[in-house]
């Protein structure tokens, strides 16, 4: 986040002033605006994506014999039993019946309708900032759990969208914020959906060996950092119990000790990096060994270079200059560690602190949560597709399921090789630059689900939803078209402000914003259904309205609560 772009209303009173007064200078340019992300523009969609779900894409890119036989196990029952267990949910069978006519594509015949309604996985996705969206201080905002349930099927649509979270926060293990987010959401969200401050840093793993971790609560950060796999971890107690007179204005606690490592002689280690993992709970003593280091020789504590660029490389999780807790005022944060710094490093030096930036809205982050949701999308979408095959196959007879329990239930490409059809047929997922396709690939089938998914269509938008719009709708805005910006006011955003970044969106809160994105894909997707689908021959007989339907699906919900 960048210091002059804060909402100065809701920063303390001390720095609203300091900040009007230094931003009427032509002058003044913040630290944390050196970076050229304001100068990006976003990439433009190389091609068209569709905006009919994963599902139905999918099956209009199989070619199987085993689709025929499930697509008539569909009893066009529309009472349809979903039922619930984590964020990728579970189906029933009544679901997995209802989706087989959707299945089937290449053998059922699509016909137009007013509202597209069976049991699918969405094309578009959402990404979620944490603090302020989800949770404010150890309170769980209103309607958090509402909007995730959505999500996760329970809406009018029957769709379920893939989603994950991208926040600057950090500090503790993915799985043990996976796990908080859990409890409070009342549902699974797993370790791969969250993308922390620090989690790109895991990339650093092979070029450093001996690193200080700066943050966080006792050694959690560098059980963190072990976890990543770096191989000398080092924090800030490390060197105060080394030699206390590092820091004169602090004395280390008996508790303090426990987390020390104690045959340490950082007068012979050499540190190559300062990993800022999270927010400095002792700015004072964590600042006096920063700038050491700094300025050393080759990282070694007690040294002083000459020319002060010998020192190690220093990367920081986010730079968000404040953000919201229950305070009724935003709170210092990372990015203003970093603006005390490098006044600190400048005023010794004269020269300007060279820094690595991560989190939102950094580039870096934004094409790890790229990856990370791709991935997202394709277990999501292979738990459909197994969920739908294995209930439709349960009522095949025990001699078809002995025959096919390999190629159907297990998604493990066949050990024959597949013909090569005479005129290969081409689904959505293989139109793709991957490196990794190949003729043999054309004419997937189910059983080569794995390989199929590789070639996964980019999401058709991806919500994100932040409360900052220095950090988040900047984040959105600035790397991709497809990313659509929504800006919530339960967090640092201040209603009645003007942001710099602006979003596409504004809404009071995290389900609105889940609502407004699941209509508006709801119409691209009807729309699109509706282009390449035939009459109803039955259009003229009496067929239930758009609000009938929408209100027996409401109504559906709220029974199974």
């Amino acid at each position: 986040m960048e210091s002059q772009n804060l909402n100065v209303e809701k920063a303390p009173v001390n720095a609203e002033t300091a900040k009007a007064s230094s931003a009427q200078s032509p002058a003044f340019q913040s630290y944390l605006n050196n970076d050229g992300i304001d100068s990006l523009t976003p990439a433009p969609r190389k091609k068209r994506v569709s905006s009919l779900s994963l599902s139905d894409q999918w099956a209009g890119s199989v070619r199987s014999p085993s689709l025929v036989a499930m697509s008539k196990l569909n009893n066009g029952n529309s009472n349809v039993n979903l039922k619930k267990s984590g964020s990728k949910g579970s189906l029933g069978k009544s679901h997995s019946r209802l989706s087989m006519s959707s299945l089937n594509s290449q053998q059922a015949v699509r016909y137009k309708t007013h509202i597209v309604d069976h049991f699918r996985v969405a094309s578009y996705a959402f990404a979620f900032d944490i603090d302020g969206v989800i949770v404010k201080g150890p309170e769980t905002i209103p309607y958090a759990k509402q909007a995730l349930k959505m999500l996760n099927g329970e809406n009018k649509y029957n769709i379920r969208v893939p989603y994950i979270f991208v926040t600057n926060g950090g500090g503790r293990p993915e799985s043990e914020r996976a796990k908080e987010l859990s409890s409070r959401l009342e549902c699974e969200i797993t370790e791969d959906q969250v993308i922390q401050g620090h989690t790109p840093m895991k990339d650093l793993v092979a070029i450093y060996d001996n690193v200080l971790v700066i943050g966080g609560v006792g050694d959690k950060c560098r059980k963190v950092a072990e976890g990543y796999g770096f191989k000398n971890v080092f924090i800030p107690l490390d060197v105060m119990y080394w030699n206390p007179s590092v820091t004169p204005y602090y004395t280390l606690t008996e508790e303090d000790k426990e987390f020390c490592k104690k045959d340490v002689d950082f007068s012979k280690t050499k540190i190559e990096a300062i990993l800022v993992f999270a927010d400095s709970r002792n700015w004072a003593a964590d600042q006096q060994i920063i700038l050491e280091l700094l300025m050393s020789k080759k990282g070694v504590m007690g040294t002083v270079s000459e020319t002060f660029d010998e020192g190690p490389a220093i990367y920081f999780a986010h730079s968000d200059f404040i953000w919201a807790t229950n305070y009724k005022l935003s709170r210092y944060g990372m990015g203003a560690l970093q603006v005390s710094i490098a006044a600190l490093y400048r005023e010794h030096t004269g020269k300007e602190l060279k820094v690595t930036r991560f989190g939102k809205p950094q580039r870096g982050t934004f094409k790890y949560a790229e990856k990370v949701l791709m991935n997202w999308r394709q277990d999501v979408l292979e738990e459909h597709v197994e969920e739908l095959t294995s209930a439709a196959t349960s009522d095949v007879s025990a001699e078809e399921e002995d025959e096919e329990e390999e190629q159907i239930l297990s998604f493990k490409p066949s050990s024959k090789k597949p013909e090569k059809p005479t005129q290969p047929k081409k689904g959505v997922f293989n139109e793709t630059d991957s490196e990794d396709s190949d003729d043999e690939d054309e004419g997937l089938t189910i059983q080569k689900l794995s390989q199929l998914t590789l070639d996964l269509p980019p999401a058709s938008t991806v919500y994100f939803v932040g409360d900052t719009p220095e950090s988040d709708i900047r984040f959105a805005n600035s790397h991709d078209e497809s990313w659509h910006s929504i800006l919530v006011k339960t967090g640092v955003y201040q209603e009645g402000t003007v942001p710099k970044y602006q979003p596409k969106h504004t809404c009071d809160n995290v389900l609105e914003a889940v609502k407004y994105a699941i209509e508006r894909e709801h119409q691209l997707e009807l729309e699109e259904w509706n282009a390449s689908a035939l009459d109803n021959p039955d259009a003229d007989k009496a067929q239930p309205t758009e609000e009938a339907v929408v209100v027996e699906r409401e109504k559906e919900i709220v029974d199974k609560k």
